[in-house]
């Protein structure tokens, strides 16, 4: 079965590492400026919430321009069984199931990589280096 269908998501053991498999989803608007997206930001913004509560999002945010502005496009990295589970996920963003955006799918494998976290109790506040 081709990686479009039901076969579980699975590392390539050629590499070496974590080798988890998540899916990149990169996101791009088909013909509307941001601007004439704002109305549906929120459904976005709440689908989104929504999936990183339940654990599909890994990882999301807007891809930035030279100047560090926000470009159009994005990226959201799913977690996903399969890749068919992938797309199902990806086809429920409000931007994609209104025609908004227009997304391309790409299983990932992490091998290499860090992240620290520092939790600061005494105020409250949470960092990710």
């Amino acid at each position: 079965m081709t990686a479009s269908g039901e076969q579980e998501a699975r590392p390539d053991e050629r590499h070496s590492g974590a080798q988890k498999v998540y899916f990149a989803c990169f996101t791009e608007p088909i013909t509307m400026s941001p601007e004439e997206m704002h109305p549906f930001l929120e459904d976005h913004k709440a689908w989104l919430k929504n999936m990183e509560a339940l654990g599909a999002v890994f990882l999301g945010g807007p891809f930035l321009d030279d100047n560090f502005r926000y470009s159009g496009a994005g990226l959201i990295v799913l977690r996903a069984r399969s890749f068919a589970e992938a797309r199902s996920l990806a086809d429920a963003d409000p931007f994609h199931a209104n025609g908004i955006r227009k997304y391309r799918l790409v299983p990932w494998q992490v091998n290499e990589g860090s992240v620290a976290l520092r939790a600061t109790l005494s105020s409250l506040q949470f960092t990710i280096d």
